[in-house]
């Protein structure tokens, strides 16, 4: 049996015995080794040929199953796909230690803390009373702007970061509650969130629903958010433009619109006066940050939860090119940091991949994929027009 116990950290295998016992009754045993200090067998389907893929995945949950009492993962890849040849080495299932979620909870209230002061620059703004509260405000209309900015933004990354970890716990995978990380108040006041994995997704399908999880959840509740924030907004007149100028110099600004804010002002295009534009409301805003979260999180790069999806459909080798281009397309969009930051923590944009990378996913998931990649698109702001506000 493998374990690690309390006391020792000696850790002993099931014998090869226990192992080909396993394996016999699905697949010829070519070839059994101690490799990297772990039972590794060559095998090959009995039958001659490679069975569908439900019955594959099957066979390979039925191994998983009959292995765990022995705490060790079957580690499965390809040794010659065209002749149905695997390689399956059995690894111990290491104990993960312990999160200590006061750090959770700690990071949660300063990312609340960082928001709040985000709306609060926000509803506070001259520009933004002198529309909105034309008649004058009080403390209470600057507070209640705050608390839906706050509600809206947090709503949009904790929906985003809860689709994740219920995926994992439905999946079977450990996972730590999210860390969510304060940001600058002047662009919403989050850096987003991240969970961390304590143990590895078992086949492709798993990793692509776990990595697309979190973005599609906060797509939702960013739709949501979107058409109030809009509803929410006010027309600005060409001589209200003008007017505003004047009073506020330097302090109006526009930010750089991904494509669903081009069609939603196509649908309010009603509502915008001939000459002139909308003001967004804070709401508004915050449906903007969760856009730019949730198309970062899309790129097909490396871990990005895109690129987890990514990794489920290809293959190693055209992971890693296209997250390449992905990195291209960062840079030439001006978001230089983010590209910087995935090359210094990704190891040039590797994946380790699912513990079995034979059974490939359906081709509904891969429909899937592509729709999130369409979400991508419709999201993403290009930041290059955005470096004068700052």
């Amino acid at each position: 049996m493998a374990f690690e116990d309390e006391q020792t950290s000696v850790i002993t295998y099931p014998t090869f015995a226990e192992l080909s016992e396993i394996l016999a009754g699905k697949f010829d045993i070519k070839m059994s080794v101690l490799e990297y200090g772990m039972p590794t067998f060559v095998v090959q389907w009995a039958q001659g040929f490679v069975p569908s893929n439900d019955e594959q995945e099957a066979v390979f949950q039925e191994i998983t199953k009959s292995t765990a009492s022995l705490k060790v993962w079957p580690f499965v890849k390809w040794r010659n796909e065209k002749e149905g040849e695997y390689l399956i080495r059995f690894i111990p299932k290491q104990r993960s230690k312990p999160s200590n979620n006061k750090i959770n909870y700690a990071l949660f209230i300063a990312t609340l803390a960082s928001i709040a002061i985000g709306g609060f620059l926000q509803a506070s703004s001259p520009i933004f009373l002198a529309l909105f509260y034309p008649a004058g405000y009080t403390v209470w209309d600057i507070a209640f702007t705050t608390i839906i900015f706050i509600a809206s933004l947090m709503g949009i990354i904790f929906t985003h970061e809860m689709g994740h970890y219920k995926m994992s716990q439905r999946l079977g995978i450990e996972a730590s509650l999210p860390y969510f990380l304060p940001g600058l108040p002047q662009i919403g006041g989050t850096f987003g969130a991240f969970i961390v994995q304590k143990s590895p997704p078992a086949y492709r399908r798993d990793l692509l629903d776990m990595g697309l999880a979190g973005p599609l959840a906060g797509f939702a509740v960013t739709l949501v958010v979107l058409v109030a924030g809009f509803l929410m907004s006010v027309p600005v007149t060409a001589e209200q433009l003008i007017a505003i100028d004047q009073a506020f110099p330097g302090q109006s600004g526009s930010l750089p619109v991904p494509i669903l804010f081009i069609l939603m002002e196509y649908l309010f295009m009603g509502f915008i006066p001939v000459g002139g534009t909308i003001y967004l409301h804070p709401v508004a805003f915050a449906a903007w940050v969760g856009m730019l979260v949730t198309a970062l999180n899309l790129f097909p790069i490396a871990q990005l939860d895109g690129g987890h999806a990514l990794r489920a459909i290809v293959s190693p080798q055209r992971h890693k090119q296209i997250g390449w281009a992905g990195i291209l397309v960062m840079l030439l969009l001006g978001y230089y940091m983010m590209a910087i930051l995935i090359l210094v923590l990704s190891s040039g944009g590797s994946h380790p991949g699912p513990l079995n990378d034979t059974v490939k996913v359906s081709k509904s998931r891969i429909a899937l994929f592509l729709v999130c990649m369409a979400i991508l698109v419709l999201c993403i702001p290009p930041l290059y027009e955005m470096f004068s506000l700052f």
